[in-house]
């Protein structure tokens, strides 16, 4: 390695320009002293010093430009060290306050102290409960890890309870490198209740992945500890702080030491140590643990050499250079009685100014693009464009990846886009929760990568709790929706239900009632050329009385089950009323959208045959009539049936249509069916009725579709996670 190097050497090749320019400077001079003879001055010559000195910073400039070095260090590019997980217990029981000030502030301490003493390791941090979460995956920033440190309470998990197994397999699967076996361990910081279950799995998973295991168990084991509970106020009425209870009964939570133990003598490279309520130094445990373990890397495998530089002084001395030089030529001027013109510039000065110029636009032009294309996006963003300041953000981004941007510009811009991200999803709040929500989450981590590309960037560490909230709010709101559906489609089921059974109880009905004497019979009667006058039956008066009394309580049930669709008519239209206009809001001549429009139409036709058929049932002779009516009332309901459910209703045509009567019936139907039958044309599919309905043009791009499954799969796996919650038994 050279004590001495010029880092950009190819500009040596400027070196050249010396030529020309000391050509022009003893040009220049020759030229002087013919002028100065033709006018009768002095013929001494001025002396040469000016234009060495001249000569000599404009070398130094160049040189400057070349970047020359010197004292070089070698820097290595990987460090040498093993890979550290910590596996922190989160759990309720570990608020427990026999270790001070809390089990768990208590292990924070004890990382924060190991941190203080790690130097070449990677170090990563894991939460768990019932689940398990990754703060922050294996760096070499320990000022991350320690904000990411204090992010870690019981809310960093998705449920309660005690579970290694997920953390275990959290770190085994995302976390650790399967290049790196036998150079990784995890350090897992706990009260150990609720482990001896899975123990086994544990070791095992940790065996075939060659990780190391050191245990560090928190609390006393004998008398134990009440757990707090963290509220507003931290106190019950009576003045007392409130504890955890089950059952009734308060709990008591203890160091499960022998559950921990065990799981120490199922690993083959574990080690178990026992804190209790004591201030304990994981640091030099730690240390003891891994002091013959392997470490991954070499150092100085890769390195890089970094230079002092030397152009700055370069520089300085050559401005030095050029004054004397001016100071020089203004002396030497006075001995002559014909002086050279001052007012024009030396070609050197005028060399000197442009190389400066080059070099100093070439230095800045980069910076000056970027400033520019920040200023323009921020004022898009203050003129409330959300959108086309994202994009602005996000091309500046794209654009400036590869160069060299500082960490603290980075932070910059990510902080910048989290807050673009966050308006948006004020904005779609009301109309798209999901899509708001899918918004805040990735304002979310952008609010994270900006603290952890600078760690001391306060205002993005601000947002993360509004954030968090807004995160809170609209799973909330998307709840409710999902509610509200989920009664929908109850009363959906209901009105089906009771439609079926409307119409069930109808054809019973019209079953009861005498139809129509045979045609065959009336013929064969009818020979005779007179056909006698039907007769009335002896329980005919009775028999109305109990005909129109049922049919008016089906009626009473149809005209129900109307209102009751028109309630989910208007429920329906309501959710799915999209925000209107100032113009449309006060034009009152729009129509309101009705989902359920024709069922509607449908069912009130039903209602109106209902009712003319307890008028027809009034006298036995009017029966087939009525019956007339009650079929009306029995189609309307199947065609209703058809458009509200999906399945065929092939149920509902069962039962009076295979009966030769009934056919016959049919075949001579009166007036009225005749006028039924006409009024039936043309209606009763779903998709006739609803082409009437003109249904909106989609304008979804690909982003607001990947979006869209992105928040639905984010909140899937919220509601499994609040699945499995339900089967924890002890959350604490």
């Amino acid at each position: 390695m050279s004590p001495f190097a010029f880092q950009n050497p190819s500009l040596l090749a400027l070196l050249l320009t010396l030529i020309p320019v000391g050509w022009l400077m003893l040009r220049a001079r020759k030229r002087r002293e013919i002028v100065r003879r033709q006018m009768g001055g002095s013929t001494n010559q001025p002396s040469s010093l000016r234009d060495g000195l001249r000569l000599f910073a404009l070398l130094l400039l160049l040189l400057a430009v070349a970047r020359p070095g010197i004292f070089p260090r070698r820097h290595s590019v990987t460090q040498s060290g093993r890979d550290v997980v910590f596996a922190l217990d989160v759990s309720q029981s570990m608020l427990a306050k026999d270790a001070f000030p809390s089990r768990l502030e208590a292990a924070k301490n004890g990382i924060r102290d190991a941190l203080d003493s790690f130097r070449s390791e990677r170090v990563a941090l894991v939460v768990y409960a019932g689940s398990a979460n990754i703060l922050c995956p294996l760096t070499h920033d320990y000022e991350f890890v320690r904000y990411m440190l204090d992010q870690a309470t019981p809310r960093a998990v998705d449920f309660g309870g005690t579970t290694l197994l997920s953390a275990t397999e959290k770190s085994v699967d995302n976390v650790f490198d399967s290049e790196r076996k036998g150079m990784q361990d995890l350090v897992v910081l706990t009260d150990g209740e609720e482990h001896g279950d899975q123990n086994k799995r544990v070791a095992e998973l940790l065996q075939e992945n060659e990780t190391g295991l050191l245990i560090i168990g928190i609390g006393d084991s004998t008398v134990g500890s009440r757990i707090p509970i963290e509220s507003d106020d931290g106190e019950s009425d009576d003045g007392e702080p409130d504890v955890l209870k089950h059952d009734g009964h308060v709990v008591m939570t203890k160091l499960n030491e022998t559950g921990l133990q065990q799981l120490a003598r199922m690993s083959t490279d574990a080690t178990y140590v026992s804190a209790g309520t004591s201030a304990f130094d994981l640091a030099g445990t730690y240390a003891q643990y891994a002091i013959n373990k392997p470490i991954a890397g070499t150092a100085g495998g890769e390195t890089y050499v970094v230079y002092r530089e030397v152009g700055l002084l370069l520089i300085g001395i050559a401005i030095a250079m050029l004054l004397a030089a001016e100071i020089a030529g203004h002396l030497s001027g006075k001995h002559f009685s014909t002086r050279e013109p001052t007012s024009n510039p030396s070609p050197s000065l005028l060399l000197i100014a442009l190389l400066s110029t080059i070099g100093w636009n070439t230095v800045n032009a980069e910076d000056t693009s970027l400033t520019s294309q920040f200023e323009t996006a921020a004022r898009l963003q203050n003129s409330g464009k959300t959108s086309e300041a994202l994009e602005a953000f996000d091309a500046i981004e794209s654009q400036w990846l590869a160069s060299s941007l500082t960490p603290t510009q980075l932070a910059t811009i990510r902080f910048n886009q989290g807050l673009c991200h966050v308006s948006l999803a004020q904005e779609q709040a009301e109309a798209e929760p999901r899509q708001a929500l899918s918004r805040a989450q990735i304002a979310q981590n952008c609010f994270l990568e900006a603290c952890r590309m600078n760690p001391r960037f306060v205002r993005a560490a601000m947002r993360l709790d509004p954030t968090a909230s807004l995160i809170e709010n609209y799973i909330q709101l998307i709840e409710e929706e999902d509610e509200r559906e989920q009664q929908l489609q109850e009363q959906m089921q209901n009105l089906l239900k009771l439609l079926k059974e409307l119409e069930e109880k109808q054809t019973e009905l019209r079953n009861e009632i005498p139809g129509r004497p045979n045609q065959n019979t009336r013929s064969r009667r009818g020979q005779s050329g007179v056909e006698p006058p039907p007769s009335a039956p002896d329980s005919a008066s009775s028999d109305a009385k109990r005909f129109r009394q049922t049919q008016r309580s089906l009626h009473d049930e149809g005209s129900s089950i109307r209102q009751i669709m028109r309630s989910i008519d208007q429920s329906i239209s309501l959710q799915n009323e999209a925000p209107l206009s100032d113009s449309e809001v006060n034009d009152s001549s729009q129509p309101q959208v009705s989902v359920l429009e024709e069922p509607l139409r449908l069912m009130d036709q039903v209602v109106d045959a209902q009712e003319q058929a307890i008028g027809k049932l009034q006298q036995w002779n009017s029966w087939p009539a009525g019956r007339d009516q009650q079929l009306v009332a029995i189609k309307k309901i199947q065609e209703i049936l058809e458009m509200l459910s999906s399945n065929d209703s092939g149920e509902s045509d069962e039962g009076e249509w295979d009966e030769d009567a009934e056919y016959d019936e049919m075949m001579e139907a009166s007036d009225s069916e005749e006028a039924m039958m006409s009024s039936m044309q043309g209606q009763g599919d779903f998709a006739s009725g609803s082409s009437m309905q003109p249904l909106p043009v989609p304008n979804y791009s690909v982003e607001d579709i990947l979006m869209e499954e992105q928040g639905s799969l984010q909140f899937r796996q919220q509601q499994r996670a609040k699945s499995n919650q339900a089967n924890v038994e002890k959350d604490w």
